[in-house]
């Protein structure tokens, strides 16, 4: 996720792709958060939230697919980018939940804020450990590489408590 966020720019130029050409696919992704913001705050309730990681790889893998394949077909590379952008972040809102929801009453701010915090050194340690990979990757193999970590996610959300519908006391007595 930090790789696409606070580096997709850099990815892409390192990738070959012309800086001012690069910002631009990145910024049209952007385009990715609003919509998905908008199409989740409908539908995130009808599904169990840990189904949630696994559409969001796929729709992200789509994204960098199209994205690493797009050459000259800036369009192609910009729907890519907002399929990324709205991917990577499609799992956010349902996965924070699914989050506070494990832990107990008593310890659901405390456990949650840990979970999160990990979460962040992990990513930040992520980016610094990807980032010198990348130059040596194809486009597909680069884009591939950042997105395979939404998909170990996405299989190991699945080995989670199920918590849609249940009281919270149910979920994390």
């Amino acid at each position: 996720m930090y790789s696409y966020a606070s580096g997709f720019t850099s990815v892409l130029t390192a990738m070959d792709y012309p800086p001012p050409e690069a910002g631009v696919i990145a910024a049209v992704g952007a385009f990715g958060f609003l919509a998905e913001a908008i199409i989740m705050s409908f539908i995130v309730e009808s599904l169990e939230r840990r189904y949630w990681l696994p559409i969001a790889a796929v729709v992200t893998l789509i994204g960098a697919v199209l994205v690493a394949l797009a050459g000259v077909q800036i369009v192609i590379a910009f729907i890519g980018s907002i399929l990324i952008f709205a991917g990577f972040n499609m799992w956010v809102s349902p996965t924070y939940a699914m989050t506070a929801e494990s832990f107990p009453t008593r310890a659901r701010t405390t456990g949650f804020a840990l979970v999160d915090g990990v979460g962040h050194i992990g990513g930040g340690i992520g980016v610094l450990v990807i980032a010198p990979l990348l130059p040596h990757l194809s486009i597909l193999g680069a884009l591939i590489l950042i997105s395979a970590f939404l998909v170990v996610a996405a299989v190991i959300a699945q080995f989670t408590t199920h918590t849609r519908n249940r009281a919270l006391d149910e979920v994390s007595p």
